[in-house]
């Protein structure tokens, strides 16, 4: 460890673009498990889980977002960047065009990036 250094850098100290709080469920499908859990925060690039599992960590998983009641859950690859005792942490992966537009389109919607008179 290098002089100055304050120990590991925070999940939230490393992200690429802020969160915003969500409440939708998510499928969650890790190996031949399966979880129901709500996401708590959500980016373009990764969400958190309200639930825990720290056995996940590092692991690939299958997503089905649900973020609009109305249309059809987006089925999405993650993997498990870190969990803690109430949440687990997955960062987005092998995104279609189609996917990532509609992640990205979504954070807009909620307030991300836009300003609003």
């Amino acid at each position: 460890m290098s002089i100055g250094m304050k120990g590991p850098v925070k999940p939230s100290e490393r992200r690429r673009a802020p969160r915003i709080a969500v409440g939708f469920p998510v499928v969650v499908n890790w190996g031949r498990k399966q979880f129901k859990w709500l996401a708590r925060e959500f980016s373009e690039y990764g969400i958190l889980l309200n639930g825990s599992n720290k056995e996940m960590l590092g692991d690939d998983l299958k997503l089905e977002l649900a973020m609009d009641p109305n249309d059809t859950p987006l089925t999405l690859d993650g993997v498990v960047a870190y969990t803690t005792e109430t949440g687990v942490g997955i960062r987005f992966k092998n995104l279609s065009p189609e996917n990532a537009f509609s992640l990205k389109h979504y954070v807009q919607k909620h307030g991300i990036g836009i300003k609003r008179k």
